[in-house]
């Protein structure tokens, strides 16, 4: 009876001892492995960065290839037309312009319209203290001015507002005399075809630059 227990004890620990002895070359196993494991990732993560290393160019063949692609470019601009940056990017083709007679007269801030081959200009400041009372008429066909004729006594100076309808032109307040003054009421018509003005009624209220649509 006593040899049994014994018996029965000791295989017992036998079978203990064979399950540790397991578990420690298991856990043995498993740490050499991921020993191994994180030599070959440093090993790897050397050599890729070895493979991003960058080679910095010598600044001498820098400013050497700069100068060559700022020749190249200065040649090309030769053949072109420089443009402001304001413009760079837009297309700009190139205009003819024609120099036409100067007018009768120099004028700041008078009011022109054009029905069919003739451009009416009316009146305008001559200088600060000077205005005009009169019309210059430029005839497209002949490129040349003529025809003058004198505006209503009571007629604005400047700051007009104007429209025409292919025969009349409508005028409409504006400033009267030089200087900086305030603005009046009046309004007229024009016959361009008989050169004859009518007054029509006033604004209700005076305007400077009253914007007038036919």
């Amino acid at each position: 009876m006593v040899r049994s227990t014994v018996k029965h004890s000791f295989t017992k620990s036998t079978v203990v001892l064979a399950l540790v002895f397991l578990l420690a070359v298991a856990l043995t196993v498993d740490f050499l492995w991921a020993s191994m494991s994180s030599t070959s990732s440093i090993a790897s993560s050397w050599t890729s960065r070895k493979d991003r290393i960058v080679v910095i160019p010598n600044a001498g063949n820098h400013t050497e290839n700069k100068k060559k692609f700022d020749n190249k470019e200065d040649k090309n601009r030769g053949s072109q037309r420089d443009l402001s940056g304001t413009f760079a990017d837009l297309p700009a083709p190139e205009l003819e312009w024609e120099q036409m007679p100067s007018a009768p007269v120099p004028r700041l801030d008078g009011f022109a319209i054009q029905i069919k081959n003739l451009l009416y200009v009316f009146s305008g400041y001559g200088t600060l203290d000077y205005v005009h009372s009169h019309v210059d008429v430029y005839n497209f066909m002949d490129n040349s001015w003529g025809g003058r004729f004198d505006t209503p006594k009571d007629m604005a100076n400047s700051h007009l507002g104007m429209a025409s309808d292919g025969r009349y032109i409508y005028i409409v307040s504006g400033q009267k005399g030089p200087q900086c003054r305030g603005p009046i009421a009046h309004t007229f018509v024009l016959d361009t075809q008989t050169k004859k003005w009518e007054s029509l009624p006033p604004l209700p209220a005076p305007r400077y630059v009253p914007f007038l649509y036919k």
